[in-house]
């Protein structure tokens, strides 16, 4: 017999598990938050957060409060042996924010947990440990250790293993990890610098046979060193520092890239570094999301930005089901739509790792270095670097999508661009500002009193999804009322978006990614697909 019931468990309070939390607090969900030590991390683990990254926060409506904390539009440039082999300053924001940005992730963290306790339906439990669970079809019972030494019994209709790499959920589970650990071993330093930034908004790797570098700004005048140790040094290279300032060792080495500060060492630790994840990410009724499902390299700084997409994909799933707006069935797609999505990341940042920072010989570095001078005298290649286009997209080719042939393929499953738009009022907002936690319909059309009179099924009803038309110029923007948000789009990214097919509709799902588009003579085969999907 359980103490107390609550629709679902998180257990885990790191950037994932808090993200879920937020969002299924949106959602109404009631929902505990499980976390095994007295408070949150103070360790500066995670650095660098993307352009979906910050979407998500976005969505969590704690945009400012992240961003005050947060080292917007840092670059890339690379190094061989001192020369500059490439560059690649900050461009465009597809989604919203720059490709790359560096954070404080105990700052992050603290947000995150003051976002999860706006609302009355989440609860956060600290010192509170899992000792064991047992799942039925019903429930997942769960046996939590107090802070008094207690055991309480918990019920919950889901549980959400967010409890990291040495996750327990996952060994209770007997779920194995596919993947391997590098044998290279990197010292991570971070510190506290002056106001000079030095090197500037970029980061900065330096290739080198002897000892590959990288250099990382971060706000607050915050630096995180990356060193690759050689197989005869131990974790004590370093010394102790004096006073918090870096020991000779340590000096010398940072001049060795040409860095001449004095920083304030905050944190430094030794860590060998994995690409795997686990052959499940879900067993019944519990779902292991972030390091509990997957351990990526640094390299590209995805780690925690799979994490957040993870909670994203997944919570507006459970509220559906939990509220009984949609069959139990749309949760397999939790594991249909981001393993193959992890992967690709796993793959791209073992490349990384592997082909570019870390290459020792004298033919992988000449193989290296010549490529990336040849990117940049193309100027596709080089606009395709700058653009970050080697990394994964969040794609999803199948899951939770629905088909319509006459439709671009290349559109479902994608993630919405997320332009700057201006309001009938000239308030400039971005797109995701206009749409609802829930579903979204989205038209490209010049009429906004029209674009959306077409639709007939039953099914917009039962979904009700925000309306949204973007107007092509913007003496066509007008307040059309509560029914439809007009907005005008002047970059004509969404129009883009859908190969220049004005006569679409777009139905946008709560973790914007593209659920399908269909045309006017195409709705009630779209529908029919939709009620098969979400609620048959």
């Amino acid at each position: 017999m359980a103490d107390k019931f609550v629709p679902v468990v998180i257990i885990g309070a790191g950037p994932t598990g808090l993200t879920a939390a937020n969002l299924l607090g949106q959602y109404g969900i009631e929902t505990l938050l499980v976390e095994r030590n007295a408070a949150l991390s103070d360790l500066p683990r995670a650095i660098t957060i993307d352009d979906e990254g910050l979407r998500i926060c976005q969505a969590l409506g704690l945009r400012d409060e992240v961003l005050k904390h947060v080292l917007l539009d840092v670059g890339a440039q690379y190094f061989s042996h001192g020369q500059l082999v490439m560059r690649l300053p900050p461009g465009m924001r597809r989604n919203g924010y720059p490709l790359i940005s560096t954070f404080s992730q105990p700052q992050l963290e603290a947000t995150l947990l003051a976002g999860a306790r706006r609302f009355a339906n989440v609860q956060v439990l600290f010192e509170h440990t899992l000792e064991a669970f047992t799942q039925t079809d019903q429930e997942v019972l769960l046996s939590l250790r107090t802070p008094a030494g207690e055991l309480q019994r918990i019920a919950c209709a889901y549980l959400l293993a967010c409890d990291g790499a040495k996750s327990v959920v996952r060994r209770i589970l007997g779920i194995p990890m596919k993947g391997v650990t590098f044998p290279q071993r990197w010292l991570v330093v971070d510190g506290l610098v002056g106001e000079d930034a030095g090197l500037g908004g970029y980061v900065s790797c330096f290739y080198d046979r002897d000892r590959p570098v990288v250099s990382i700004p971060a706000p607050d005048r915050h630096w995180r060193w990356e060193f690759m140790l050689r197989p005869e040094e131990g974790e004590d290279i370093l010394g102790e520092a004096q006073n918090g300032f870096p020991s000779d060792r340590l000096r010398q080495m940072l001049r060795q890239i040409g860095d001449q500060r004095e920083p304030h060492i905050v944190r430094k630790s030794v860590y060998t570094f994995h690409a795997s994840y686990a052959t499940d990410f879900a067993h019944g009724r519990v779902f292991l999301l972030g390091d509990a499902a997957h351990l990526l390299p640094p390299f590209g700084g995805q780690g925690m930005n799979s994490g957040l997409r993870d909670a994203f994909n997944l919570a507006w799933k459970l509220a559906m089901v939990l509220r009984g707006e949609g069959r139990a069935g749309i949760l397999a797609t939790y594991q249909q739509e981001r393993m193959p999505h992890v992967v690709q990341m796993l793959r791209y940042a073992t490349f990384l790792g592997k082909q570019l920072v870390m290459p020792r010989s004298r033919l992988g570095t000449f193989v290296r270095d010549t490529a990336l001078r040849g990117v940049m005298k193309i100027p596709a290649a080089a606009r395709r670097a700058r653009e970050m286009r080697m990394k994964p997209e969040s794609f999803y080719k199948q899951g939770l999508v629905v088909a319509d042939e006459r439709a671009e393929r290349s559109v479902r499953g994608r993630l919405l661009p997320q332009p700057t738009v201006e309001l009938p009022d000239r308030r400039a907002v971005l797109l995701d500002e206009l749409l609802s936690p829930g579903f979204a319909l989205v038209r490209v059309h010049d009429d906004p009193d029209e674009a959306f009179k077409a639709l007939r099924a039953d099914i917009w009803k039962k979904l009700s999804p925000r309306r949204i038309c973007l107007v092509p110029a913007i003496k066509h923007a007008r307040d059309v009322g509560q029914k439809v948000t007009c907005a005008f789009d002047g970059q004509r990214e969404i129009f883009r978006f859908l190969n220049g097919r004005s006569d679409r509709f777009v139905l946008v799902r709560p973790d914007r990614h593209v659920l399908g588009t269909f045309g006017e003579d195409g709705e009630q085969a779209f529908a029919a697909g939709l009620q098969k999907e979400l609620f048959a």
